[in-house]
C-alpha cells in the first residue's frame, strides 16, 4: 500500500498537479491506521519527495489553515498530602471548561494528547475523551492541543498567558511544575514532547523524527536537560 502511494504521489509532484497529490494523500489518510504515516516517512528515501511530502502531510493532519497547534508541555506533579496521593495513583490534566478554552484571541484549547501518540489522530479531536495522565514525582511530557484560525499567521508570535496555565490548573489536586514555550504545528509538537521527555529523565534520546527539524529537536532537547536540572535542584532526591 505504501509503494502505490508513493508511486502515485512521486507522479502527481514530478508533474506539478499539487490538487491532485492533496486528494491523494488525503484520502490515503482517512483511511490510515495509527502510526503509517510515521511509516510511510521512513520508508521514502526519494530525496526530492520526501520533503515535499512532510510539507503536505504536516498541512493535512494539522487541517491547514485552520490550524491544529500543539505546545509541547514538561511537567513534574507532586500530590500535596498522603491522602491525595492514596487516592489518585496519577494525576489527570485538567480539561477544557468555558472558563479557560480561549487563553488568546487565536487559539481555542481542545484538551490533550500523550506523547506516545502515534498519527493520525482520528477526527474529530477531542482529548478530553480519552483522558491523559501523568504519574507523581517523574517529570512527563504531554501535549496541550489548539485550534487556531486561518488569520493567524505567524504562529511563533502567539503567546498563551503564563496566568492561563495557573487558571487552568487551579482546580488540579497537587503541585505541579510546569515549562511551556512554544507553539507547533502538531506533529512537531508529539515529535519534540518525547525528546524533551527523554532528556527530563535523563534517558536515551530518540531518534531525529519525521517533522522536527534539526533546530527544533536540539531546543527540545536544551528544554528537557534544563527542566531536569531545575527539578532535581528544586526536589533533591525525589526524581
Amino acid at each position: 500500500m505504501n509503494d502505490s502511494i508513493r508511486s502515485a504521489l512521486s507522479a502527481a509532484f514530478a508533474g506539478s498537479d499539487i490538487p491532485r497529490s492533496i486528494e491523494l494523500l488525503r484520502n490515503w489518510l482517512v483511511r490510515a491506521e495509527a502510526g503509517e504515516p510515521e511509516a510511510l516517512l521512513r520508508e521514502t528515501s526519494d530525496a526530492a519527495l520526501r520533503p515535499r511530502l512532510v510539507l503536505l502531510m504536516r498541512d493535512l493532519l494539522s487541517r491547514y489553515p485552520l490550524a491544529i497547534l500543539g505546545a509541547p508541555v514538561l511537567l513534574l506533579a507532586h500530590p500535596d498530602s498522603a491522602a491525595c496521593q492514596r487516592q489518585m495513583a496519577h494525576l489527570p490534566l485538567p480539561f477544557p471548561t468555558p472558563d479557560n478554552v480561549q487563553p488568546c484571541a487565536d487559539l481555542h484549547f481542545l484538551g490533550w494528547l500523550p506523547m506516545d501518540a502515534r498519527l493520525p489522530v482520528a477526527p474529530p479531536l477531542r482529548p478530553a475523551h480519552d483522558p491523559v495522565v501523568v504519574p507523581w514525582f517523574r517529570p512527563t511530557a504531554a501535549i496541550a492541543l489548539f485550534r487556531s484560525h486561518p488569520g493567524a499567521f505567524d504562529i511563533d508570535s502567539i503567546e498563551l498567558p503564563s496566568q492561563w496555565w495557573g487558571e487552568l490548573f487551579r482546580p488540579t489536586a497537587g503541585n505541579i511544575r510546569l515549562a511551556s514555550r512554544v507553539l507547533l504545528p502538531y506533529p512537531d509538537a508529539l515529535e519534540a514532547a518525547r525528546v524533551m521527555h527523554a532528556a527530563a529523565n535523563a534517558e536515551a534520546l530518540p531518534e531525529q523524527g519525521q517533522f522536527l527539524s534539526d533546530a527544533a529537536w536540539h531546543w527540545a532537547h536544551s528544554e528537557g536537560v534544563l527542566f531536569h536540572e531545575t527539578c532535581r535542584h528544586m526536589y533533591s532526591g525525589d526524581i
